[in-house]
């Protein structure tokens, strides 16, 4: 075999063995590739997941916020507690300036107020009194019950549902606590509500310790 075919045969194996390392490296950095991208697709995803749950932690707390912000208003400006028991309070908000019920010391339908967890649901509602859009004010007037002062007040206020006297539900909820400063609910200047709140599968406490501004008896 002459020269120049010896050093050809030299030079196409080593072309060989270049290509194949060639290869070869290809398929590791491939590996690696793969590899990070598997990573960086758990830390994306892992990402995501602590933001989504952090968005719904806060979330959840608006609403916890929420909810405590509209029932301290509530109380703050009741005239008086009416009742309590399991899952429920009904208060007074006391003759309201401006209302076409002529003010007269004594509990009206539309100033009747029940908050209650309707276990049947596991929803907390706050009753109230909405009357029709083109109400006249005699009908109003005719409409707004008034009640004695020795009346059964829970019983009254369930009797009152499916009229005029609707709820706005305020949140998912299993249970309600509620303790007075006086054994007599009328003479009560502080409310201690506690609420078991449900969101998703987390569940919140909602305790509310709220003195009453105007406090004032029923005639």
């Amino acid at each position: 075999m002459n020269p120049v075919s010896q050093s050809s045969l030299r030079f196409q194996r080593q072309l060989g063995r270049s290509r194949a390392l060639t290869f070869m490296e290809l398929l590791i950095a491939l590996s690696i590739t793969a590899v990070v991208c598997g990573i960086l697709a758990v830390l994306i995803n892992a990402t995501a997941v602590g933001t989504s749950n952090q968005n719904d932690g806060r979330r959840s707390l608006v609403r916890l916020q929420s909810v405590k912000s509209v029932l301290e208003d509530e109380f703050v400006n009741a005239r008086a507690i009416l009742a309590i028991g399991t899952n429920y309070v009904v208060y007074w908000t006391g003759d309201q300036p401006g209302a076409v019920t002529p003010a007269n010391g004594a509990v009206n339908l539309s100033e009747l107020r029940l908050l209650e967890v309707d276990t049947a649901t596991n929803t907390l509602k706050l009753y109230s009194t909405t009357w029709p859009a083109g109400f006249s004010n005699s009908n109003i007037i005719s409409n707004d019950t008034s009640y004695a002062a020795g009346t059964s007040w829970y019983s009254a206020a369930v009797s009152a549902k499916g009229s005029y006297f609707a709820p706005v539900t305020l949140g998912s909820a299993t249970s309600l606590t509620a303790s007075l400063d006086n054994a007599t609910p009328t003479l009560a200047r502080l409310v201690h509500v506690t609420i078991i709140l449900n969101d998703g599968s987390v569940t919140r406490r909602v305790v509310l310790a709220t003195a009453l501004a105007s406090p004032g008896a029923p005639w």
